[in-house]
């Protein structure tokens, strides 16, 4: 197991699959919220679901709508189950902020790991995060 810190944002602890993209991602227009399936035809993930999985990438792109994308995704229960970036937007992270408040749903989000993250976790590992202290195990 590896362990590696980074800083928490929003709160929650998870361990699940991970996804890993190497590029950055916005969520508007980014993934179909009613299936958790990535909908950028331009995008590495294109075709691939960030349902219930821990989405890593390096930052954000895109519209301020993304925060409402991240809640309804959180609505039709096909939300990441965290979210761990190299470096997080405020529109991420209020997404995660919004989906505790009106669904308490926790999606943890962690940044500014002391490795980078698109290199540290691969697709398909057992990832736990916690998005209370910042730590990040990759199993």
């Amino acid at each position: 197991m590896k362990k590696i810190s980074g800083r928490g944002l929003i709160e929650g602890n998870v361990k699940a699959e991970a996804i890993v993209s190497s590029q950055p991602f916005g969520f508007f227009g980014g993934v179909d919220p009613a299936t958790g399936i990535v909908i950028d035809k331009r995008h590495e993930l294109y075709g691939q679901s960030i349902k219930g999985k821990v989405f890593v990438y390096p930052e954000g792109r895109g519209s301020t709508v993304g925060a409402a994308i991240i809640l309804e995704l959180t609505r039709t229960g096909c939300a990441p189950a965290a979210i761990v970036n190299a470096k997080i937007e405020t529109i991420t992270a209020a997404g995660g902020l919004m989906a505790k408040k009106f669904y308490n749903k926790d999606i943890p989000m962690v940044d500014r790991l002391t490795e980078n993250p698109v290199t540290a976790i691969k697709t398909g590992d057992i990832v736990g995060v916690n998005g209370s202290t910042g730590e990040v195990r990759v199993f």
